[in-house]
Parts: structure tokens; C-alpha cells; sequence
């Protein structure tokens, strides 16, 4: 099995004719801190994914697989770190587009098209993990309703109204 990083790309031309492709993510620190700060995670602790990619007909490629991870967000009331496990099947399609007229036709149908004759694998995983994960949230204890003006501790300038001049 190959090991492929966030920015792989892998063009088409090279992936065996008969067969599938199998390849597993081998991701940086440095990588999992990019995507972490790209889609507002507090953290990645794991990130693990496997795939095969094989071609299913003319100009037409099919990439399954498994993503899991282990990470941390922000709740969205309180801000607190929400640690989450995801599990995630990958079932995309890659297309060749076809061209007449100097006009690109791509027929997608549920198909992603290949970018200069290559599937952005990295970029298809990156995307995969944000469909994955809770797109709201939230620690156990966030308060169910939360009005705009309610602030448990005073806001951080309110001290400043002591600055002021007497008489201004």
C-alpha cells in the first residue's frame, strides 16, 4: 500500500489498468495544523484514511475508502473544546472532461471532475472530513437558549468606563 500526503495529486495516467490503487494517508503535524486551522478545529489528534482507486470506464474513476479521526472543536455557544470521533466512508467518482467546440462539458452526475488529468486526493480527504463532523458543536452543559446581552462576566472593556474624565 502507498502512503500519500495532503497535497498529493495523483494523475490518472499512472494508476494501474486492471486493478485498484490502494494508498493510506500519511499526514504531518505540520498538515493536520493546517487543516485543523483551515475548517476552525481546535486540534487533530488523529487522522487516519485508506483508499483504493480504480477505474470503472472510459475517462472514469471510482476512489472508496475510510476516513476516521479523532479531533476537537469549539462549541458553538460556549467556546469549549468539544472532542468528537469520526468514521466516515469515501465514495466519490472522478470524470474526464470532454471538450467541443473550445466549451467544457463535464457530465457529473454525482461525479467530481479530475483538475489537469489527476484526482486531488488530498483535497478530496480535506472535504470528506468537513462533511463528516458535527457541523454544530456543543458541550453537554451549552445552555439551550442563549439571547443576545446575556454575558455571565462583565465584557472585557468595561473596565474602560472608569477612564473617562468626571464632567465628560
Amino acid at each position: 500500500m502507498k502512503t500519500f500526503s495532503l497535497e498529493t495529486l495523483i494523475d490518472v495516467e499512472t494508476l494501474p489498468v486492471k486493478g485498484p490503487y490502494r494508498g493510506a494517508l500519511a499526514a504531518s503535524d505540520t498538515e493536520l495544523a493546517a487543516l485543523s486551522d483551515r475548517f476552525g478545529f481546535v486540534e487533530i489528534d488523529r487522522l487516519d484514511v485508506s483508499v483504493e482507486i480504480a477505474r470503472v470506464g472510459p475517462d472514469t474513476w471510482d476512489v472508496k475508502g475510510r476516513l476516521q479521526a479523532r479531533l476537537v472543536q469549539p462549541c458553538i455557544v460556549t467556546g469549549d473544546p468539544v472532542p468528537e470521533t469520526v468514521d466516515f466512508d469515501i465514495e466519490e467518482r472522478y470524470v474526464r472532461a470532454s471538450y467541443e467546440d473550445e466549451e467544457v462539458v463535464v457530465g457529473l452526475d454525482d461525479s467530481e471532475p479530475l483538475v489537469d488529468g489527476s484526482i486531488e486526493l488530498g483535497e478530496m480527504v480535506a472535504q470528506s472530513l468537513a462533511l463528516a463532523v458535527n457541523a454544530w458543536p456543543r458541550t453537554v452543559d451549552a445552555p439551550d437558549e442563549f439571547k443576545a446581552g446575556d454575558v455571565e462576566d462583565a465584557h472585557p472593556f468595561a473596565s474602560l468606563g472608569s477612564l473617562k474624565m468626571p464632567g465628560k
